[in-house]
C-alpha cells in the first residue's frame, strides 16, 4: 500500500473533479442535477481514504483522539499522511460545494452568481462557504435581487457590454486575489495592479455606455458600435491579464518579437474601440435625451472619453531617450511611456503609482475616461433633487473638462501631478472661474441642445 501512495494522491482528484465541472460549467444540464442528488458523489476520495486510514487505526486512533500540535505535525509530515488529510479535503469539500450548488439551485440563484462561489470552495472550502453565507443571507438575498433586476436591465440595453460589465469584474476580483500570493513586481508596481484597474475601468464603462445608447433610437449601426467595443475592451483586458500572467509589461513592450506583436495589437484594436465610440458621440449630439443635464452630461461625459483616448495615444511616442537609442542602432526594449521627462517605474503615488518624479499622461487619460460616469451619475443625482439641473451638471462638465486640459498640460510639461507649479495653478484658478461663470450665468446650460438629422 505504501508503494501506492503516491497513484492515490493523484487518482483522488480525478474522482472529484468531474462533478466539480458539472456543477460550474454545466449547471442547468439535467444530468447535473440527477448526478449531484446523490451524497455517493463523494464514494472515491471516500474509499481511499478508508482504505489508507481502516488498517492503521490502532496506530492513529490516539493521535485524534488527544491532538499534538507536534505529533499531528509529525503524521501530516508523511505522504501517507498528506494523502489521508487531501482525501479528507477532497471528499469534504465535494459535499460542502454539493450542498452550494443543491441550495442555489433551489433558491433559483443564477450561475454567474454560484460558479464564483463554487471555485472558491474548490480552492479554500471554509472562504467558499463564508462567502455563501453572505450571499445568502437576508442582506445579501437583497442585494441578489437588485443585481438581478439590474442584470436583466443591463442585458437587454446592450447584452455584449452586459457580458463586458461582468467580464471585467470577474478580472478585477481575480486580479485583487492573485495579488494577494502574486508579490512579482513590473516596472516598480504589483504585476496584477494594472489588470485590476483596467478592469475596474471596464466595469464602470461598459453599463454606463450600455445605458447611453439604450435611451438613443434603436439602430443597427448603433448597436453594432456597441458590440465592436465590448468586443475590442474584451480582447484588450484578455491580452493585459496574460502579459501580467507571464510577468511583463503590457505596454509599450517591444523587448521581444512576441511582446512587440501583443502591443502592435492592443494599439491597433484600442484605435476601433475609439472610432466606435465616436460614432456613438457623433449620434449622442444628434440625439435630444430626457433632460437637458442629462443631454449635456452625456455629450461631454462622451467628449471627455475620446479626449482620453487621444491622451492614451500620446503615451505611444517613444521618447527621447528611446529615439536616440534607435538612431544609434541599439536596441530599444520599450517605445512609449507613461512618463514625461522620468523613466516608467519611478517612484509613484499610492495605488495608482502616477509618478513622482516625472508627468504622468495617465492622470488626464484618467480623468477623460471618467467623465463618462462622472457627470451621467452627477445629472441623475441631481435630477431626482431639483427641476432644472442642467447648469450645475454644465459647470461640473466645464470643470472636470478643464481638470483634463490642465493635467495634460501639466504632464506635458513633465512635471508631478503632487508639485504643480505657479503655472499649473494658474490654469487651475482660471477653470475653477469659468466653472464658476457657468454656474452663475448659466451661459451653456440654457442653450436648447439642437437636433441634428443625419
Amino acid at each position: 500500500m505504501e508503494k501506492l501512495v503516491p497513484f492515490l494522491f493523484v487518482a483522488g482528484g480525478f474522482t472529484v473533479m468531474p462533478f466539480w465541472l458539472l456543477m460550474v460549467f454545466r449547471p442547468r444540464w439535467s444530468l447535473t442535477s440527477r448526478v449531484m442528488r446523490s451524497p455517493w458523489v463523494i464514494a472515491g476520495p471516500l474509499a481511499i481514504y478508508a482504505a489508507l486510514v481502516v488498517p492503521r487505526l490502532p496506530a492513529l486512533l490516539p493521535v485524534v483522539a488527544r491532538p499534538d500540535l507536534g505529533t499531528i505535525a509529525a503524521v501530516l509530515g508523511t505522504p501517507l499522511g498528506a494523502t489521508v488529510a487531501w482525501m479528507h479535503f477532497l471528499a469534504l469539500d465535494l459535499l460542502a460545494g454539493r450542498w452550494i450548488f443543491m441550495d442555489a439551485r433551489a433558491r433559483g440563484m443564477p450561475a454567474l452568481v454560484s460558479a464564483p462561489i463554487l471555485l472558491l470552495t474548490l480552492l479554500f472550502a471554509p472562504l467558499g462557504l463564508l462567502a455563501y453565507a453572505v450571499v445568502r443571507s437576508r442582506a445579501g438575498t437583497t442585494i441578489f435581487r437588485w443585481g438581478a433586476v439590474e442584470w436583466g436591465r443591463l442585458r437587454r440595453a446592450h447584452g455584449p457590454l452586459a457580458l463586458l460589465t461582468v467580464g471585467s469584474a470577474g478580472l478585477l476580483i481575480g486580479s485583487l486575489l492573485l495579488g494577494a500570493f502574486d508579490h512579482r513586481q513590473v516596472l516598480g508596481a504589483p504585476v496584477w495592479l494594472k489588470p485590476a484597474k483596467f478592469g475596474a475601468s471596464g466595469m464602470m464603462t461598459a453599463p454606463v455606455l450600455a445605458w447611453i445608447l439604450a435611451q438613443m433610437p434603436s439602430a443597427r449601426r448603433l448597436r453594432l458600435a456597441g458590440t465592436i467595443f465590448a468586443a475590442v475592451a474584451a480582447l484588450e483586458l484578455a491580452l493585459i491579464a496574460m502579459q501580467a500572467a507571464r510577468g511583463v509589461p503590457s505596454h509599450f513592450n517591444f523587448a521581444t518579437g512576441f511582446d512587440a506583436a501583443v502591443f502592435t495589437l492592443m494599439g491597433t484594436s484600442i484605435s476601433l474601440l475609439w472610432l466606435a465610440e465616436l460614432y456613438v458621440a457623433v449620434r449622442a449630439f444628434r440625439h435630444r435625451f430626457a433632460t437637458p443635464a442629462r443631454t449635456w452630461a452625456i455629450r461631454l461625459g462622451l467628449a471627455g472619453a475620446l479626449a482620453s483616448g487621444a491622451a492614451g495615444a500620446l503615451m505611444a511616442r517613444p521618447t527621447p531617450d528611446q529615439v536616440s537609442a534607435i538612431r544609434g542602432g541599439r536596441p530599444a526594449p520599450a517605445l512609449g511611456a507613461h512618463t514625461v521627462g522620468a523613466p516608467d517605474g519611478g517612484p509613484g503615488l499610492p495605488v495608482t503609482r502616477w509618478s513622482r518624479t516625472g508627468g504622468d499622461l495617465r492622470v488626464p487619460h484618467f480623468l477623460g475616461l471618467h467623465a463618462l460616469q462622472v457627470l451621467p451619475l452627477l445629472a441623475l443625482f441631481l435630477e431626482r433633487r431639483r427641476r432644472t439641473a442642467a447648469r450645475p451638471v454644465a459647470a461640473a462638465a466645464v470643470v472636470w473638462l478643464g481638470l483634463f486640459g490642465v493635467t495634460l498640460v501639466q504632464a506635458l510639461r513633465g512635471q508631478p501631478l503632487a508639485a504643480p507649479d505657479a503655472v499649473t495653478w494658474g490654469l487651475l484658478a482660471a477653470v475653477l472661474l469659468v466653472g464658476a461663470g457657468v454656474l452663475a450665468t448659466g451661459r451653456l446650460a440654457s442653450a436648447r441642445p439642437r437636433i441634428l438629422h443625419a
